[in-house]
């Protein structure tokens, strides 16, 4: 699979000192799938159809505006890559594939219960958060609510910021998180703009990223908490079909990965060194 010309590779690397093995992990994001199975309706039916025609000539455009590779390989349907996605991650066995959003391009009957039973066969651990196509749960695939997966000297948290903002009671329990030390990388669909990635991020429309000057209090108390709580290490997402590396703050990376459907896959190791 990995000799697969769909996909393109990333690799990534976090150090946070005291982590004292290496950690493998897998990161997708905006998959976009769309499905159509027996009980779909026509109307369904058509809106499925309707979308893939639009994927097929945006996967493209922002692929160009990336840089990224985009061939025949990528011009296969959101069904055909989310699958392709699922098979690479269980050939290459990362201690948990991390699905940062827009997993479905929106909520649909069909969709739904395809992407619950992919997952449910998926041979491995795998954390999604929802992206801002999606709703905050997705039976069998993702919750509402902060959640956490430790490792050895450090944690994953993943917090649904898919509105450009977190609600109050995740924002409460992301401080309470943070509050007990433990190194944390966040795993979210919206990328932060800080100063210090200001120049990276405005190639990006002021749509793609949560940034100091939003009127939201609770995504200003969310960006501010990100960039000076030393407990947060780093922050992996999506959303801007683009794959961009950068610090939001000293020492602490932004990995934003790329389109899925179009064959990005990120490689991520954390270790202490």
């Amino acid at each position: 699979m990995k000799n697969d010309p769909f996909f393109w590779f990333k690799e990534n690397r976090i150090v946070i000192p005291g982590v004292k093995e290496e950690h493998f992990f897998v990161h997708i994001t905006d998959t976009h799938l769309d499905a159509i199975d027996e009980l779909s309706t026509v109307e369904e039916i058509a809106k499925v159809e309707y979308q893939e025609e639009l994927w097929a000539k945006y996967k493209k455009i922002f692929a160009d505006k990336s840089g990224e590779p985009y061939g025949e390989p990528q011009m296969i349907s959101t069904r055909e890559a989310f699958d392709k996605q699922i098979a690479l991650a269980e050939e290459l066995q990362p201690e948990v594939l991390l699905m940062s959003g827009d997993n479905l391009d929106n909520m649909h009957p069909a969709g739904e219960r395809y992407l619950a039973k992919r997952m449910g066969e998926y041979k491995g651990r795998f954390i999604a958060v929802p992206g801002n196509h999606e709703d905050p749960s997705c039976a069998g695939v993702w919750e509402a609510g902060v959640h956490t997966i430790d490792f050895d000297g450090f944690r994953i948290v993943a917090v649904d910021n898919s509105r450009k903002t977190v609600t109050g009671e995740d924002l409460a329990a992301l401080k309470a998180v943070c509050a007990e030390g433990i190194p944390v990388i966040i795993l979210c669909h919206v990328p932060i703009c800080t100063p210090l990635c200001k120049e990276i991020m405005k190639s990006f429309d002021e749509y793609f990223y949560i940034e100091k000057g939003t009127a939201d209090e609770n995504a200003r108390e969310f960006l501010e908490l990100c960039e000076s709580c030393d407990a947060v290490r780093a922050i992996i997402c999506g959303h801007t079909h683009g794959y961009r590396d950068m610090e939001f703050a000293p020492g602490k990376p932004q990995i934003i990965g790329g389109q899925g459907h179009a064959g990005a896959v990120d490689l991520l190791t954390v270790a202490g060194k």
